[in-house]
């Protein structure tokens, strides 16, 4: 048996199978391609850049999925119903020269300022800045919202008890009532022409701003105004 011609066909035969590996592998998106452009597309959005901090971890694809390589710079997009915070899901695109499109998951940890109560607030509670103070929040997981800034806060009055630490909700507070239903308020009708003061008796709470039914005490009727300050009714003519 002649080994030496056995041996050059195994070696033509390793060669060229290593040739058809390495032509598969040129013709396969990688992986850490496509998670980068994810990166790269998370990482340039105003909606996430505006936050003092953040970090995004994108997940990794199934090591058995080859997808074709793409001729083209990959297309990425927010999966529907997919928001810029906590869990979400990231489109990739190719479309040349065989079309395909893979959704990848990743991680948004938003870190801003959020306002929570220095103390024990009790119902009904105005809050003042000696109530409340500032701290960092992963604010990803803060579904019901938060306030980064105090002043959306100092003067409202609270909807129910909040204990000390406890991060305050938009859902949580109210504008405070400058009226209360069946105190007496002083009814104000204006024209451009006269302005008269008579006295009311309120049927409804009210904070600023309001529209609330009053009743004249004098003609008994039931008449709406808004509401400009504490017991005090304004109806213009």
């Amino acid at each position: 048996m002649n080994i030496r011609p056995t041996l050059l066909i195994m070696l033509s035969i390793l060669t060229l199978g290593s040739s058809i590996i390495s032509q598969a592998g040129q013709q396969t998106e990688s992986h850490s391609a496509i998670t980068h452009a994810v990166q790269q597309f998370l990482e340039s959005q105003d909606e996430i850049n505006k936050h003092k901090k953040f970090t995004i971890d994108v997940g990794r694809l199934d090591s058995r999925l080859s997808l074709s390589a793409c001729e083209q710079a990959l297309e990425t997009y927010l999966a529907p119903g997919s928001k810029l915070r906590g869990r979400t899901s990231v489109g990739v695109r190719c479309s040349a020269p065989k079309p395909w499109a893979v959704y990848i998951p990743a991680t948004i940890n938003l870190i801003s300022t959020a306002y929570k109560t220095s103390r024990h607030l009790a119902r009904g509670h105005i809050i003042q800045e000696q109530d409340i103070e500032s701290a960092e929040y992963n604010i990803s997981s803060l579904n019901y919202g938060y306030f980064a800034e105090k002043a959306g806060l100092i003067g409202k009055q609270t909807r129910r008890r909040l204990k000390q630490g406890h991060i305050i909700t938009p859902n949580q507070i109210i504008e405070p009532l400058m009226v209360k239903r069946g105190e007496k308020v002083a009814l104000i009708a204006k024209s451009s022409s006269f302005s008269i003061k008579m006295k009311g008796e309120a049927m409804m709470n009210g904070a600023q701003g309001d529209r609330i039914r009053v009743k004249n005490m004098s003609s008994k009727r039931i008449i709406e105004g808004t509401v400009t300050q504490n017991n005090e009714v304004t109806v213009n003519n």
